[in-house]
């Protein structure tokens, strides 16, 4: 049996349209959404504080939320994996 951080899950219509992907496991679609924050410039913020990241419509549309503390990113992406792949 596979460590449960590693299985490939179903995403989220929204998340696989943030991420370019349908399936993937929890720790490549966290590390391809810091991919996705990174090469939007959304992380930086007028008070330079990198902890938080401004969602632009992509991220606002997947998460619901207008500015994200980094570390409610896995709170805010659980609802958005669903069954294992087979």
């Amino acid at each position: 049996m596979l460590l449960k951080s590693l299985q490939v899950l179903r995403l989220s219509p929204q998340l696989s349209n943030l991420i370019g992907t349908q399936t993937s496991s929890r720790p490549q679609a966290v590390k391809k959404v810091w991919e996705y924050i990174k090469s939007h410039n959304l992380q930086s913020c007028p008070t330079g504080d990198k902890r938080y990241i401004i969602s632009d419509p992509k991220m606002l549309s997947t998460f619901g939320e207008s500015r994200i503390h980094m570390l409610q990113l896995g709170r805010l992406m659980k609802p958005h994996f669903k069954e294992p792949v087979e």
